[in-house]
C-alpha cells in the first residue's frame, strides 16, 4: 500500500506544477445524466479546499442514505478515512498537469482494492469531473455541477 502511495506522490512531484492549484471549494450536485455509466440517486458534495487541505463531505439520498466526511492533503501525504459504506480508505493526492490525482487503497472485507481518481474542473469551473479507475468497477466518470461557490475559511 505504501508503495502505491509513494509512486503517486513521486509522479506528481516529478511532473511539477506551474499553474496555481485549482480550488474545488463549493457545493456540488451529481449530474446523473452526464455520468458514465449513468447514475441514480441524489449525491451532494460539500468541499472545503484550502491547499493542501481538502475536506469532502458526501451526502447521498437514494435507496440507501449515506454520509461520509473525508480529509485529504494534496501534498502526497497519506490520509485515512472511512467511506459512506463503512470501508476504510488510504489515499494520497498530488497535483499533476492541472488535475488532482489520487492513489487509493480501499480495505473491504479484509481485501485491499487499489484505484486511482483524477479530479479536474471543466465547463469553465462550473463542473467537477472525477474519473475513477478501480479494480472492482472498472472506469467511471462522475460529473458534478457547482450549485454554490464557497471560499474555504
Amino acid at each position: 500500500m505504501k508503495l502505491l502511495l509513494i509512486a503517486v506522490a513521486a509522479l506528481g512531484f516529478a511532473a511539477g506544477e506551474s499553474a496555481p492549484p485549482l480550488d474545488f471549494s463549493g457545493i456540488w450536485k451529481q449530474d446523473n445524466a452526464r455520468c458514465s455509466p449513468r447514475r441514480t440517486g441524489d449525491v451532494t458534495l460539500k468541499i472545503e479546499h484550502r491547499d493542501p487541505e481538502l475536506i469532502v463531505e458526501t451526502t447521498s439520498k437514494g435507496r440507501i442514505a449515506r454520509h461520509a466526511l473525508q480529509r485529504y492533503t494534496t501534498d502526497g501525504f497519506e490520509s485515512a478515512s472511512t467511506g459512506a459504506d463503512g470501508d476504510e480508505f488510504h489515499s494520497a493526492a498530488v497535483w499533476k498537469d492541472g488535475t488532482l490525482v489520487f492513489g487509493i487503497v480501499e480495505i473491504e472485507d479484509g481485501r485491499r482494492l487499489k484505484s486511482t481518481e483524477i479530479w479536474e474542473l471543466i465547463d469553465e469551473g462550473r463542473s467537477l469531473k472525477r474519473v475513477r479507475r478501480t479494480e472492482k468497477a472498472g472506469e467511471q466518470t462522475l460529473i458534478y455541477t457547482r450549485v454554490l461557490a464557497t471560499t474555504a475559511p
